[in-house]
């Protein structure tokens, strides 16, 4: 039987060629771009790129070429072209890793085809980022994290915090907050902590049970209220330790250039204290901002239990990673305040990571050789470090503090000013790294010529890199935990606020007092 008598008797049949096809118009949503001359060329265009096209998001790339253009050749007169040229180089590539045409990692890598291309810098240079022990040092604790991932050490510990101290709402919160205290010693990224490890652990906590859940409607019976602890505990952990976030270490690379030089050991005991003061009050003030229905929590020892008889006993595996990052730990503080000791802290970290790998707690080929994160931390971190580091160098950044005087005002008021300004930049930026790389040796200098204390000018601005909870884009953790749909965009924007300026105001007067003691000013 053929197609068209099937079709007639009413059985249904395939075409036999095009011709015996039904055609069917696809209808196409009316666009914006209709209305404006030649605008159906532009829709076609963005649907092909958006559906069809692999590679780099072109308008974007049209938008950085023009910024290229408009910028190489127009230096200022007392600032050489090469210096003007690595600068719009440097501002190109943080353009780039904001608005991610492609990945992060791939735009820094597309940066140094552009230095090549433009021969603004030679290829040691360009390499130079890459042989940085800083970088190294956070690689090398993105590799020893993996540890705590492949053992269940990280979710065991957070577990028996859980059960412990869980039993009340605001209890919880601060498990919570201890929980990524503690993880950040050895998680030098915030994502890994938040998304990775406690967001798998607080979902279902929230949804199972407490029956907590947005499409039920009872997001604010306790989901609200968590989510905002975790995302504020998670920001302010990082600032704790030197190993907190792989911004820390990009901040103690710039701090040299100021004459402050800052090891683990020294970077725990003048930061470590002043970052609890957050974890401890800013579970309470949320907790009047966004009031939990819920104030009992027995399920969450409840969990707990379950969670720890389903892990069993505690292996040998985790035994010894306990052992050997408790040992990292010691020689991370020994060698930053005993001469004798010969390892840096990157060494350190290094053998750290020998023992572990001899030992099988990590294996080469999965922890090491496809450790993506690990490797795409290295290239970013490397090049951008590499730029600032050119920057600093070709004096881009002294004669940028020379613009911005405030020598007419007092050094500690410079303090106030600057923090106040680098806290509420992090708005311009979906990335607490590009913010860094992009801000902080600038206004180090600025400090530096107003005539500031840099041992607390250093610390002072470090401390206002916890600002990535101000909204849901201001850190790379944010994204998934603001998915969950917990926590409106209004709440969210509200509580960056109010916890800024409590912020500002307890580093600036609790703070300075620790600061004081312990000789900074």
């Amino acid at each position: 039987m053929s197609v068209k008598t099937a079709q007639a008797v009413g059985q249904p049949g395939l075409p036999i060629t095009e011709s015996d096809s039904v055609v069917v118009e696809e209808k196409v949503a009316p666009s914006k771009w209709d209305k404006v001359p030649g605008g159906s060329v532009i829709r076609k265009f963005l649907d092909w790129q958006r559906k069809s096209w692999p590679g780099i998001n072109i308008p974007i790339l049209l938008l950085l070429i023009i910024i290229v253009l408009a910028l190489w050749w127009v230096h200022p007169n007392d600032l050489s072209p090469h210096t003007w040229q690595v600068f719009v180089t440097f501002l190109v590539t943080i353009i780039g890793a904001v608005t991610e045409p492609i990945p992060m990692s791939g735009i820094c890598l597309v940066s140094l085809g552009f230095c090549t291309l433009t021969n603004i810098l030679t290829t040691a240079q360009i390499l130079s980022g890459f042989g940085n022990d800083t970088v190294w040092l956070i690689v090398f604790a993105c590799f020893i994290a993996s540890g705590f991932v492949t053992t269940g050490l990280g979710k065991r510990l957070c577990f028996i915090i859980l059960k412990y101290i869980g039993s009340t709402t605001l209890g919880l919160a601060y498990a919570f907050c201890i929980c990524e205290f503690i993880l950040a010693t050895a998680i030098p990224s915030s994502t890994a902590r938040g998304a990775g490890i406690l967001l798998p652990i607080l979902e279902p906590l929230l949804k199972e049970g407490f029956q907590s859940d947005p499409a039920l409607g009872t997001e604010k019976s306790i989901g609200t209220y968590m989510i905002m602890v975790e995302i504020v505990a998670n920001t302010t952990s990082s600032v704790c330790w030197l190993t907190g976030g792989a911004w820390n270490a990009m901040m103690a690379n710039f701090m040299e250039a100021v004459g402050v030089k800052i090891n683990w050991g020294q970077w725990a005991y003048s930061m470590a204290p002043v970052g609890l003061l957050p974890l401890i009050y800013a579970p309470i003030i949320l907790f009047f901002l966004f009031p939990p229905q819920i104030k009992k929590t027995p399920q969450a020892k409840t969990l707990a239990n379950d969670k720890l008889a389903e892990m069993g006993g505690v292996s040998v595996f985790e035994c010894v990673m306990l052992g050997v990052f408790a040992l990292i730990i010691i020689l991370w503080i020994v060698s930053s305040s005993v001469d004798f000791v010969p390892y840096t802290t990157t060494g350190v970290a290094m053998l750290g990571l020998s023992v572990l790998l001899m030992t099988g707690i990590l294996d080469v080929k999965r922890d090491i050789v496809n450790n993506s994160g690990a490797w795409d931390l290295f290239l970013w971190f490397g090049v951008l470090l590499m730029l600032a580091t050119e920057l600093k160098e070709t004096g881009f950044f002294e004669w940028f503090a020379e613009k911005i005087d405030l020598s007419s005002v007092a050094a500690y008021g410079s303090v106030w000013i600057c923090t106040a300004i680098f806290y509420v930049s992090q708005y311009l930026f979906a990335s607490i790294t590009a913010h860094v790389s992009a801000m902080f040796p600038v206004f180090l200098q600025i400090m530096q010529a107003a005539g500031v204390p840099m041992e607390l000018g250093c610390r002072a601005l470090a401390y206002t890199t916890l600002s990535g909870h101000l909204t849901h884009y201001t850190s790379s953790t944010n994204p998934p935990f603001f998915n969950l749909g917990y926590v409106p965009l209004r709440l969210w924007w509200f509580q960056g606020v109010i916890v800024m300026v409590v912020n500002l105001i307890v580093m600036n007067t609790v703070c300075w007092g620790y600061w004081w003691l312990l000789g900074f000013w």
